[in-house]
């Protein structure tokens, strides 16, 4: 059964719907974006925390970021603690185990946010794909 053509209000009631979501799978995937960002980082933080606890058995030599594109060459004679930041400024210091376990749970929640992301960004672009068959409708 065919349904009936769409009115030119109808039209365009649609296009404006349809750039609406356009818009917002545009921030979508900027958000997507900054959470990978974020999580490559908690990534590459967990390795070189694994990495210094698995070295800390001697002085471990490390190069140490110190802004700017900065770096210097250091030893670390006590990997018994890690400042962790919590948000908004704060940090807190944790002992090795509670600052991997602090880390992976941050890696969790950060894989299940991309996940309700990429969710919803599917679910937009469905909606998308409604709106253009309507509207290519003869």
């Amino acid at each position: 059964m065919m349904m009936a053509q769409v009115s030119e209000q109808q039209a365009r009631q649609l296009v404006a719907q349809y750039q609406d979501y356009q818009r917002n799978a545009e921030m979508i995937q900027d958000q997507m974006n900054m959470v990978r960002n974020t999580l490559a980082g908690c990534e590459s933080t967990l390795r070189t925390v694994t990495g210094l606890k698995e070295a800390a058995t001697n002085d471990v030599e490390s190069i140490i970021p110190v802004g700017s594109g900065c770096f210097v060459h250091a030893e670390i004679k006590n990997f018994s603690k890690v400042i962790v930041s919590v948000g908004s400024g704060a940090n807190i210091e944790k002992d090795v185990a509670g600052a991997l376990e602090f880390l992976n749970d941050r890696k969790g929640k950060l894989e299940k946010m991309l996940q309700d992301l990429n969710t919803s960004l599917t679910n937009i672009v469905q909606q998308m794909q409604s709106i253009e068959a309507v509207l290519n409708q003869k």
